[in-house]
């Protein structure tokens, strides 16, 4: 059970002895006694006084799951622990040193380690696509970028509060067997709107746990889709953190789609060639990419304007 390996890695947590946390565990919609057998690992080892909430949340999906663990929290930082993640021991008294010492940073992200099964061998391709499951550094040093993984992130409870509150977050984290993503995404474009910064820091480091199931090629493929569905509307927040255009143009989305399709046709022949020769061709991803991009799109057409408008009239409400 990968749950038991997060959970005694948050409870061996060395922090200062005025910092106190509790440990929220969301039971999304699971049928495998999640909730008993997370008491039974957490009573068995641990011997201070964090307190466990376990809680059940009916509506599936990682965003709903995050969401209610962020209604129940009673502290103002947060930390998002996936089951398959292993904080490193310091991790939580990192988190509240950062967030004390950069008083405009809203969100925090470190630096994943790929833990593979015993015996278990890597992909050769997975050097190529190592971010894709949260993991290596995002900067040489520590310092403001663009956005973090999803996997670890520390937030302000206030502000994420602030940037979800005037209107539904636009993308949608995964959701049962569904590869969709960009929520983690959307919370660092939110709060660059509102003007906060990003923070990421090498001293927050963990192991995520990549089980064989999600090494394969396929499952590859399936996880870019997601991510390119997701794309539009992360352009669409680029371009008004840019503060370019004051107004979409209302054919901006035909002329995206075009220039997505050019591409796919520009490359497709040599692309085609090379991952048709062995599995693992970064050619076949940005491929793929490209086509879903295209499809969003046009599939999206003139309610391209109305998301754009949307994210202007939020970041005017955030400044």
């Amino acid at each position: 059970m990968l749950l038991e390996q997060t959970l005694l890695h948050i409870i061996t947590q060395k922090t200062d002895e005025d910092v106190n946390y509790e440990v929220i565990i969301v039971d999304n919609a699971s049928t495998d006694g999640t909730q008993q057998k997370a008491k039974e690992i957490w009573y068995k080892n641990n011997q201070g006084n964090i307190n466990l909430n376990v809680i059940f949340e009916p509506t599936p999906g990682l965003a709903n799951a995050r969401q209610r663990g962020i209604n129940e929290a009673k502290y103002e930082y947060l930390v998002f622990c996936d089951d398959d993640n292993r904080l490193d021991e310091y991790y939580l008294s990192n988190v509240v040193k950062l967030f004390n010492t950069h008083a405009n940073a809203a969100v925090l992200g470190g630096n994943g380690t790929a833990d593979f099964a015993k015996g278990f061998v890597q992909p050769t391709w997975f050097k190529a696509f190592y971010q894709s499951y949260a993991t290596g550094a995002l900067a040489a040093n520590e310092g403001v970028v663009s956005s973090v993984y999803g996997a670890g992130m520390a937030v302000r409870k206030s502000v994420l509060k602030q940037l979800a509150g005037m209107c539904p977050m636009l993308l949608a984290d995964r959701k049962q067997k569904q590869l969709t993503s960009g929520g983690d995404t959307e919370i660092c474009l939110r709060a660059r709107l509102a003007g906060y910064q990003i923070l990421y820091s090498p001293e927050l480091t963990f192991k995520h746990f990549l089980v064989p199931q999600r090494l394969t090629w396929p499952y590859l493929k399936k996880l870019h889709i997601g991510l390119a569905k997701s794309y539009m509307v992360i352009n669409l927040y680029e371009l008004a953190l840019n503060n370019l255009p004051a107004k979409l143009p209302p054919f901006y989305w035909l002329k995206k789609t075009i220039y997505y399709w050019g591409i796919f046709f520009k490359y497709w022949p040599k692309h085609f060639a090379a991952y048709k020769k062995k599995e693992g061709a970064i050619e076949e991803i940005r491929h793929l990419m490209w086509k879903h991009i295209a499809l969003v799109y046009m599939a999206s057409n003139f309610k391209t304007i109305a998301i754009y408008r949307q994210i202007i009239e939020l970041k005017n409400n955030l400044k």
